[in-house]
């Protein structure tokens, strides 16, 4: 999930540096969908430790 979270941001990246409207709107939106993956990997990492812990 990591690797996939650093492509995408990496592609956002890319994205930044071509010209046009469009090519920013993509970068949002690839952004966007970091962000989202990044709360679904801390909310899985979270409840991870917490069932570890329990344990």
């Amino acid at each position: 999930m990591q690797k996939i979270i650093k492509y995408l941001d990496d592609a956002a990246k890319v994205y930044d540096t071509l010209p046009g409207q469009r090519n920013i709107c993509r970068a949002w939106v690839i952004r966007q969908q970091v962000k989202k993956l990044q709360r679904k990997l801390f909310t899985f990492n979270q409840k991870d430790n917490e069932e570890i812990r329990h344990r």
